[in-house]
């Protein structure tokens, strides 16, 4: 085996230095790389290859570099790896494009898709859209381009061998983005890095569907003059690998050592919440009825921009009002509370939609009453929030209205009972009688911690048994299979990152809960799953593009899903504070670093007075609004790559109220030297001291949160509020405290 492994060696190295003096036009060369270890091994075969002129190649570990020799108008270059890996026992992961290689049943449906009746029922097949993806059985290929990754990275395990294999690049070059090439053939796995992107199949909305056609206009071809150099880098990592959650884990990992982004000051979080509390008090409150709309009241055209629980805001806006709005905010948020309330069939179920007086359904009017459906994931959103909000009227000393109190507790035992009958949570369930049209996905993924709030809240141990059970088999069924679905309620059951923050938002509440390493371990493996849609570094917009004439820097944007491919201004809806309680429990800063990325991005692409963001007809937002396009992808052509400002949305808004309400600001654990600034000042410790400084042109109201050793030892809980101190710092201004 050793004579073997040396002429495979030697053969590489004699074809490597032959390539490099031929000098022709097209050329391939073929090297092979053998990994073994404690048994384990991983055959890979590399090739790179030019087209379009004569080329010179320097082809090294990190990076292979293409220099012409001649002038071309349609110069390509690439670097393609081969692997041993059958479909049956290979998983394949592309950070915020394919999970598990989005080997799923593809179905051509106009957006917003709905399940059609003959393909309800409890246990279904995971269903999406046409998006890029490889066959579940037989030949097939997927063309993406770095602009459809969060992280430029394809990760690949083969789970009968126990071996990973991981390539990490960087966006592009000439400007740019590389292609992406997944390609099956047989047993074999051929991936291919390409510069520029050269996509058979493109994806886009085509009159509508989401789907892929040809569409020879969407790359544009390389120019290059002789001595242009072309790099494609190729961090290339191969190692044991247990499952699916070390698989993240290693990834985790290696997106921490290889991606940095710069901070920078733009727009602190007291005075985009300032914006945001003066907004939804001027035009987001209907008087008639009681509650915050989603939308604008005068902009509101449907049911959907009216009220929704959960999900996109209703209900969770009233939580930062509640804590750190005005008298008017607080009174307001009660009645959209008692609003809330009313709105719940006999079965305990929040209804999905609510047209200021009228209930509406999930379904976007394709059956109306017939099945009265709801997304379980706004209920259990609602459910958590509703016991959040409880818990924060005890704690500020507050009366807790016995409907409110009554309508949670019916709404927690509805989730109880169709845990009970079904030994899961479906994704669309029928609210009047309880039973799941459709079931499958992690869509409820939040009802751990909606129950570990109820049992806190209420005592019942039921409730938190229920957490218990709920959150073990997410575990099963999403983090050790890498694909978490079923979070937004227009992308039937494609993955997406809405049901992976949730379940790390459940995993952290069962830890804080019971404080068992149990909990601790799934809380780990969901957050690395979770990073898998976070962008880690600052993507290069076009400069002439509405991002790029602001400036805006992509790190810590966070992707929607793989069939809506945009990132966006936080979690939906969260905030990122289970990070924070991550960290606490484990001293690993990685996590500190994601909590301040995804806060941090938010206020950048908020609209304001001195620096507007314009929608498509060229209008400014109002001061505070936010939409939740962050387009790395050309999904909406080319033109809309750092745009497509259709308007406001509610949720990326009240992600951000959320962030200013339960993420500090600045977080210091002095004895250990750390210190982390999610808002926009900088900041330093000094002599023990903490050192603040404004660089906006806005006053500063900074939560501070300084920690020791003792204070980490007890959990954070619901509400942890009281930790934060304001510290004022003017523009301009420094503050030592």
């Amino acid at each position: 085996m050793l004579v073997f492994l040396m002429l495979i060696i030697l053969f590489a190295a004699y074809s490597v230095k032959k390539s490099l003096a031929s000098g022709t036009v097209s050329g391939r060369i073929g090297a092979m790389a053998f990994y073994y270890r404690k048994g384990i091994h991983m055959l890979i075969e590399n090739h790179y290859g030019f087209s379009g002129s004569s080329t010179r190649v320097l082809s090294g570990a990190d990076e292979t570099r293409f220099i012409a020799l001649e002038a071309s108008n349609d110069a390509a270059y690439w670097v393609q790896w081969t692997l041993h890996a059958p479909i049956s026992e290979t998983y394949i992961m592309l950070p915020a494009c394919a999970y598990d290689g989005n080997r799923f049943e593809g179905v051509h449906r106009r957006y917003p898709p709905m399940f059609t009746e003959d393909e309800m029922g409890v246990d279904v097949p995971t269903r999406m859209t046409e998006v890029p993806r490889l066959s579940p059985e037989g030949d097939s290929f997927m063309d993406v381009t770095t602009g459809d990754l969060s992280t430029p990275c394809v990760c690949v395990l083969n789970k009968k061998n126990r071996t990973a294999f991981m390539v990490f690049f960087e966006q592009g070059a000439h400007s740019l983005n590389h292609g992406v090439t997944l390609e099956q053939e047989g047993d074999k796995l051929h991936i291919v890095l390409r510069a520029p992107a050269k996509r058979r199949l493109v994806y886009r909305w085509y009159e509508g569907y989401p789907s892929l056609r040809e569409n020879p206009e969407a790359d544009a071809p390389l120019h290059v003059n002789a001595g242009d150099e072309t790099v494609i880098t190729h961090r290339v990592f191969a190692m044991p690998c247990r499952d699916i959650p070390e698989l993240y884990r290693i990834f985790f990992e290696k997106r921490a050592l290889l991606y940095r982004a710069a901070s920078h000051a733009s727009l602190p979080f007291s005075a985009a919440w300032d914006m945001s509390e003066e907004q939804y008090n001027l035009v987001h409150f209907d008087e008639k009825n009681g509650f915050y709309t989603l939308q604008a009241i005068d902009t509101v055209g449907c049911g959907t921009d009216a009220y929704q629980p959960g999900w996109v805001g209703g209900g969770m806006s009233t939580l930062p009002l509640m804590v750190n709005g005005s008298e008017l905010s607080f009174n307001r948020s009660m009645r959209a509370l008692d609003f809330s309330a009313k709105y719940q069939s006999k079965k305990g179920f929040y209804y999905g939609v609510v047209n200021f007086d009228t209930v509406m359904h999930d379904c976007f009017g394709h059956y109306g009453d017939k099945y009265n459906m709801l997304l379980i994931r706004k209920h259990a959103d609602l459910v958590y929030f509703m016991f959040k909000q409880i818990e924060v009227l005890k704690k500020m000393g507050k009366s807790v209205p016995e409907n409110i109190l009554t309508s949670a507790t019916r709404a927690a035992d509805a989730l109880v009972s169709l845990w009970k009958q079904y030994g899961q949570l479906g994704q669309f369930v029928n609210a009047e009688t309880g039973e799941i049209v459709v079931g499958g996905s992690t869509s409820g993924a939040i009802a751990p911690a909606a129950l570990c709030a109820a049992a806190i809240v209420t005592g019942n141990a039921v409730y938190a048994e229920a957490a218990r059970e709920i959150g073990r088999f997410f575990y099963r069924t999403a983090t050790l299979t890498g694909v978490t679905t079923g979070g937004p309620g227009e992308i039937l059951q494609a993955p997406d990152s809405e049901s992976s923050a949730a379940l790390l938002e459940s995993f952290v509440a069962l830890y804080d809960m019971d404080e068992t390493d149990e909990w601790l371990k799934m809380a780990c493996d969901a957050a690395h799953q979770l990073a898998s849609w976070v962008v880690p570094y600052d993507y290069e917009f076009p400069k002439t593009g509405q991002f790029g004439r602001l400036g805006i820097r992509s790190a810590g944007s966070v992707w929607a899903n793989v069939q809506n491919k945009h990132s966006s201004p936080g979690l939906c809806t969260l905030s990122a504070a289970s990070l924070l309680k991550l960290y606490r429990a484990t001293g690993n800063e990685n996590y500190l670093r994601m909590m301040r990325e995804i806060a941090h991005f938010i206020p950048q692409v908020a609209s304001r007075p001195d620096r507007p963001v314009l929608n498509f007809a060229n209008e400014p937002l109002l001061p505070g609004k936010m939409c939740e396009r962050v387009n790395l992808s050309d999904w909406e052509g080319q033109n809309n790559v750092g745009g497509s400002i259709f308007g406001p949305c509610s949720w990326p808004e009240v992600s951000m109220m959320l962030n200013w309400t339960e993420v500090p600001g600045i977080y210091a654990i002095p004895s250990r030297g750390v210190l982390c600034v999610s808002d926009h000042v900088n900041a330093r410790l000094e002599n023990g001291r903490i050192v603040i400084e404004n660089p906006t042109t806005y006053p500063a109201r900074v939560k501070v949160m300084i920690e020791t050793e003792e204070s980490l030892s007890r959990p954070m809980g619901l509400y942890w509020l009281d930790a934060f101190r304001i510290v004022n710092v003017e523009s301009g201004e420094t503050v030592v405290i």
